[in-house]
């Protein structure tokens, strides 16, 4: 048993993390409060399954409860709301309270017999199981959840007949929803002894609530208006979903276009009525051209001024679409209105614009140029492709006993000019920095520009940094740093360059054997006491490219990692 409760757990943890992911500000407010509840609710069911004494049994227990005062009650008010149901908010205050005080004597259980009368914990089958009987308060409970149900079946009931108002088959939903979790609640026991049906209903009342609750909301109109300046007394607004069925409209639109009147809702506005043709040209329009929509439309001797656009969440786009129709008949009274909007509009468009900027500028301060522009080209997918580069490590000897002498900050400032100073000298050579790890540098060259002679001009930025490294270090000595000596390892062939991570935390990078080779070799400098290695791959080619360049044979040597042995050389 201990196994169904845990995927009734784990199950609803999952469905308010996605509740999370999706949540919206427009939703009820008590369908947030569910949510958060029900995975404590299961949890406590879980710990009844483990319980091994008296008192895990009851802390479980204790818990469950929430479900049946508070889940219930949440869900029942959020059912109500989506169904149009008004109820006063001094009764929904009432409610609440009343839920506070037999939870009250919940928490007392075990120190009176007021919800339960007793209680014992046995072990049947191999299993703890808490046997009690109820008190006069777990009556009461009994009653005001039974309520509760009543209360929401109404609130159902009347919700269907509101069919202008009210998705019908919303409705339906919910009330085969509620039947099942009445009659899991209530003759639950009966149908099944050994386990808990109740939980199953929570859950099931979440995954509804996650499917169906965007949904619902697209049929309040005021929640789909795009600007809160439009709503107005004297516009007209009309919700229609993708499909081309009817969401619903505000009285105004009813004034306006009388055949609005005969619309239930999600009805298929196909009518031969001239205004519902215009409707379906106008979404027609919009969909063609991705954006708002802008027509003008005549009805006798009225004239309006009608704007369709995508029914929005934040920039997302949901599926549906809004009509916003203005009385131009005075047109003067809404000249204002426009002017209004197209500021707003040019506004949000320049803050946009100069966000944009700003995000560039940082981005590129925080990987190289080279990078920001592949990855500004939209290549921002996970997945790499094979390219034959060059691959340069460099590290600071023997950095860890220099910063061990020296404040933190004066430790910053001199690996900041020491890096500045590396990266002007591979750059200049066409080199990438990918990423400085500590005092360590990797740096390629062949990606993501590509480069002919790739393995040259990563020996070019080696020879450049060994001279700058000599300039820095006469400046360092006066300015009181201490002299830095590096390594610098390079070796070419074959990588897998591209987007490496996870989907909402990806790097642009290389794998390969060649980069643990180039990395290897940077750590043999010490032992062949030398300040410049390169491979057998790079320095052919280095040759090859300039007969004037002559390396020096330095040894044929196990590289770690690799089954054959690797020819080093210096320069």
């Amino acid at each position: 048993m201990t196994i169904y409760y845990g995927v009734i757990f784990v199950l609803s943890l999952l469905f308010s993390l996605v509740f999370i992911c999706r949540w919206n500000h427009r939703y009820p407010a008590y369908a947030t409060v569910l949510f958060v509840i029900l995975p404590i609710v299961c949890y406590g069911y879980l710990l009844i399954s483990k319980a091994d004494s008296l008192s895990q049994a009851l802390i479980g227990t204790k818990l469950t409860y929430l479900g049946g005062l508070f889940g219930t009650l949440v869900y029942v008010l959020s059912i109500l709301t989506l169904c149009k149901f008004n109820m006063p908010k001094p009764a929904r205050v009432a409610l609440f309270a009343f839920s506070f005080i037999i939870y009250a004597f919940v928490i007392t259980i075990g120190q009176n017999q007021l919800f339960y009368k007793s209680m014992d914990f046995i072990f049947q089958d191999g299993r703890g199981k808490l046997v009690k009987t109820y008190g006069p308060v777990h009556t009461v409970f009994y009653i005001y959840v039974l309520a509760l149900y009543v209360l929401s079946f109404i609130g159902v009931i009347q919700g269907m007949k509101k069919r202008y108002e009210v998705s019908k088959k919303s409705s339906i939903i919910f009330l085969v929803v509620l039947s099942f979790s009445f009659l899991f609640f209530f003759l639950g026991r009966k149908l099944v002894d050994s386990i808990e049906l109740i939980p199953i209903t929570y859950l099931l009342g979440q995954l509804v609530l996650i499917l169906m609750l965007d949904r619902v909301m697209l049929y309040d109109i005021d929640l789909t208006l795009v600007d809160v300046s439009l709503q107005r007394e004297d516009i007209a607004v009309i919700s229609v979903d993708r499909k081309g069925n009817f969401l619903g409209c505000n009285d105004v639109a009813k004034n306006f276009f009388p055949v609005l009147k005969t619309l239930k809702i999600d009805d298929p506005m196909n009518s031969d009525d001239d205004f519902i043709k215009k409707i379906s040209m106008w979404i027609g329009i919009l969909k063609e051209r991705g954006g708002e929509c802008r027509d003008a439309y005549e009805n006798g001797d009225k004239h309006f001024h009608v704007v369709v656009d995508f029914i929005k969440k934040g920039k997302k786009k949901i599926k549906g679409y809004n009509l916003m129709i203005v009385d131009d008949t005075e047109e003067y009274k809404y000249h204002k209105l426009i002017e209004d909007y197209n500021k707003t509009l040019k506004a949000e468009v320049k803050e946009k614009t100069a966000k944009i900027s700003q995000m560039n500028e940082v981005f590129g301060k925080n990987v190289s140029p080279q990078i920001r522009d592949y990855l500004l080209k939209g290549n921002v997918e996970l997945g790499g492709t094979i390219h034959d580069v060059t691959i340069m490590f460099c590290d600071i000897r023997n950095f860890t006993a220099i910063s061990e002498n020296m404040p933190s900050q004066k430790i910053v400032k001199m690996l900041n000019y020491y890096f500045t100073a590396m990266e002007r000298c591979i750059s200049a050579h066409n080199g990438v920095i990918n990423k400085y790890m500590g005092d360590s540098i990797m740096a390629l060259f062949g990606v993501p520009m590509p480069l002919k002679l790739h393995q040259h001009d990563a020996f070019e930025a080696a020879l450049d940094m060994r001279a700058m490294l000599k300039k820095l270090n006469k400046q360092f000595s006066l300015n009181g740093y201490p002299q830095l000596s590096f390594g610098i390892g390079i070796h070419s062939g074959p990588v897998l360059a591209g987007n490496i991570g996870a989907e909402n935390r990806m790097e642009y990078t290389v794998i390969g054997d060649t980069v643990n080779t180039a990395s290897r070799m940077e750590g043999l400098c010490k032992v062949y006491d030398t300040d410049l290695l390169l491979s057998d791959d790079t320095a052919a080619a280095i040759m090859d490219a300039t007969s004037k360049t002559y390396l020096k044979f330095v040894d044929y040597a196990d590289v770690r990692g690799r089954k054959e042995k690797v020819s080093l050389f210096t320069y």
